[in-house]
């Protein structure tokens, strides 16, 4: 996609702030290159912010669906064991499904933090594309330098908070390997328990 592309499609997406001056078409075609290029560096980044907001969204869904695959799996576990004469494991491959539960529902956790932290790099980036086409806009003329000020103001605000989501996300990663040891310290006790390595706790 070429620049000027790109250029025109954002400045629909931005025409939502009507605060903000933009650019026309012509003035950005009149640019220096390296003007356009610190417009293009932001636009770029504020797609992929939005990609990446796309997919952690993916994930989380990818995520609960496996919960629900799961429980379904028990079931089918469950009653597998029961109708073979081996009900008295039944408890034991409870704790291990127990244990994945727990572990299943830290990753949705994790997916969910970490679309907290793309909507609000999401945010971040569109501040800063906001910013950046302010600036171009001042160095023609167009707008007072002073009116940078509640722009630049605003990009660091909205860093702040996403360093905030970051270390959440950062620290419901670390709950995700606790819960993943606990799911497979309780595979191995059920299995030197029992020595049943074919229930189909652990996979089908």
């Amino acid at each position: 996609m070429s620049r000027r592309v790109v250029f025109l499609a954002l400045a629909l997406t931005l025409s939502c702030a009507p605060s903000v001056v933009r650019l026309t078409p012509d003035e950005y075609e009149r640019l220096p290159r390296d003007y356009r290029q610190e417009i293009f560096d932001a636009e770029n980044d504020l797609v992929i912010a939005r990609n990446r907001l796309d997919e952690a969204t993916d994930r989380k869904d990818a995520a609960e669906r496996s919960l629900t695959d799961l429980s379904q799996k028990w079931q089918r576990t469950s009653q597998a064991l029961s109708t073979s004469g081996q009900a008295a494991k039944v408890p034991k491959a409870r704790k291990v499904f127990d244990t994945n539960v727990a572990y299943t529902t830290s990753i949705i956790d994790v997916a969910a933090a970490a679309i907290r932290r793309a909507e609000a790099d999401v945010r971040v980036s569109r501040a800063r594309l906001y910013l950046v086409r302010q600036r171009e806009l001042a160095r023609i003329g167009r707008v007072t330098v002073g009116s940078l000020k509640p722009l630049e103001d605003a990009v660091k605000d909205l860093e702040t908070k996403l360093k905030a989501t970051s270390a959440e996300e950062i620290e419901l990663r670390t709950r995700v390997q606790t819960q993943l040891n606990a799911w497979k310290v309780a595979e191995d006790e059920y299995a030197a328990s029992s020595g049943d390595y074919d229930t189909g706790v652990w996979g089908e």
